[in-house]
């Protein structure tokens, strides 16, 4: 009997050890030796189509988005709320990219359905020529709990914005791809998507949404050559609220963020935090939600809470 026990823990380690040594090497492959062997799919990346469309592309990740897009040959159509800012960052791509091709879109995501038939006719004309879409439209609400988030009309604009958004999006721009066989969607998440996020717990839902959808969307559509990619990225330097705008190694800006996840990552990893610190925080966040969930949650809660009460008193002074 003891002779058995010891063979079980011995073969229970081993396979430990093995999925260590495994996960190491996929850590490494997919962050730095993919994209040098050219393993990655951006040599490919016009043969998807020679529009892009990319959702909240006048700030923070979107727009690093559009500018890397541009910047690798591609006509983007920005889509956002502000046209003024919208004018400002498509002057800026233009003087960096002078032949290319841009169309922009001033709607509001969190109005609902009212906007999706003026996006339809704005972009109907380029159904055809449109190869990746970018979902990254998203905004946040206060941290707090739910029940003293102060107008319940938030609810709806979040979910409007970071769900809605994307399903509506996504369904008006697949049949064209599908026809051709080919087409690539990139779904911005969020970690606070993968585990647990009190005192964001509407955030965090819409996010994990995010994620399941793209992970089922591309086991959906791989057989009709449409690659879908989930990104989960921790904190990088934008300006949603919260966010003091400042990087730093654990805090990307969202130009470093961005190449790696799309020059990197694109065609080598389904679903990724893509920037390497928020790898680590991907695998050792979902390490410690399996095995203590509990001791996970209420640390989570105890730290949130302390950090949104400073938020709220610095409010105040």
């Amino acid at each position: 009997m003891v002779f058995c026990v010891e063979v079980f823990g011995w073969g229970i380690m081993v396979v430990m050890g093995a999925k260590l040594l495994f996960n190491c090497y996929d850590f490494f492959y997919a962050t730095y030796l993919a994209a040098a062997l050219g393993h990655n799919l951006v040599p490919k990346i016009k043969q998807f189509g020679s529009w892009a469309v990319v959702t909240g592309a006048t700030d923070g990740i979107g727009k690093a988005y559009a500018q890397q897009l541009a910047a690798l040959g591609l006509n983007i159509v920005l889509v956002s709320r502000s046209p003024v800012k919208l004018k400002q960052v498509s002057d800026e791509i233009s003087r960096q990219n002078r032949a290319i091709q841009i169309l922009t879109v001033a709607v509001d995501f969190t109005d609902g359905n009212a906007i999706y038939p003026k996006l339809k006719k704005e972009l109907s004309h380029l159904f055809g020529q449109i190869g990746i879409l970018v979902n990254n439209v998203g905004m946040k609400l206060p941290t707090c709990q739910i029940a003293d988030v102060p107008s319940g009309d938030q609810f709806n604009e979040i979910i409007n914005c970071n769900v809605m958004s994307m399903v509506r999006l996504t369904n008006m721009l697949l049949p064209a791809m599908r026809k051709k066989k080919r087409g690539l969607i990139i779904n911005i998440g969020s970690l606070a998507g993968t585990g647990f996020a009190p005192m964001r717990t509407t955030y965090g839902a819409t996010k994990a949404f995010v994620d399941k959808f793209s992970c089922d969307l591309a086991a959906e559509y791989r057989s009709d050559g449409i690659v879908v990619q989930s990104i989960l990225p921790g904190y990088v330097a934008t300006k949603l609220p919260g966010l003091s705008g400042k990087s730093s190694f654990d805090v990307p800006t969202a130009k470093t963020y961005v190449e790696a996840a799309l020059l990197r990552s694109l065609g080598v990893e389904t679903r990724t935090s893509a920037y390497w610190f928020h790898k680590i925080l991907l695998y050792w966040t979902e390490f410690l939600y399996f095995f203590v969930p509990n001791l996970v949650q209420k640390l989570t809660v105890s730290i949130i809470g302390r950090k949104a009460q400073m938020a709220n008193l610095q409010t105040r002074m």
